[in-house]
């Protein structure tokens, strides 16, 4: 049979646990206000990243990059719009702050900025297709609808439950395999740290 420890016993054993990882827990720390300074410098409450890493020297500027490449990785995404693109693009402005290799990361940053304007253009041609291609079951449901109201009815497809579901699932391939390439080219990125 097992051995029964006292809550004494076992606080003892976290106790030992935690004092044997103070610098992992220090580690944390320091990325996360690596986190915290890209988070300013997103919201553009920060201006200069350089200066703030000016505070840190050895292993704490370690941790902080870490924390900040964390940060960048993560909210290096597939835009939606222009805003999205603008967005990146600050991501990738602080990227060269962060990482070692400038002259490897503008060749990926600005094929990343082909890549998303390909990404926004195949969404909008989906988009498009699929519109088209459900055009004749809404006209089907608005001739329903006409026939039940006795009055014209004209249906948004963005209000139809059933295109929106359908658009959806083709967004949500596109998606995917767009993805599949960034957390690529994140992993090629992450690996610039030194």
């Amino acid at each position: 049979m097992g051995e029964i420890k006292s809550a004494f016993e076992i606080a003892m054993e976290n106790v030992r646990d935690v004092v044997g990882n103070k610098e992992a827990l220090e580690a944390n720390r320091f990325k996360t206000e690596g986190k915290k300074i890209i988070s300013k410098f997103l919201d553009d409450s920060l201006e200069d990243v350089k200066e703030e890493l000016k505070k840190y020297k050895g292993k704490e500027l370690k941790w902080v990059k870490e924390g900040m490449l964390e940060a960048l990785l993560s909210n290096l995404v597939l835009p939606l719009d222009e805003f999205g693109l603008s967005r990146n693009r600050k991501v990738g402005e602080a990227l060269f702050i962060v990482v070692d290799e400038a002259g490897r990361l503008g060749k990926i940053m600005s094929e990343l900025e082909h890549f998303f304007k390909e990404y926004i253009e195949e969404r909008k041609r989906l988009t498009e297709a699929v519109t088209q291609q459900f055009a004749p079951k809404l006209r089907q449901k608005e001739e329903e609808l006409s026939k039940q109201l006795g009055a014209p009815v004209k249906i948004d497809p963005t209000s139809d439950p059933e295109y929106n579901a359908f658009l959806r699932q083709h967004l949500g391939q596109l998606e995917e395999r767009y993805k599949d390439v960034l957390n690529r080219v994140k992993d090629e990125i992450r690996s610039y740290l030194h």
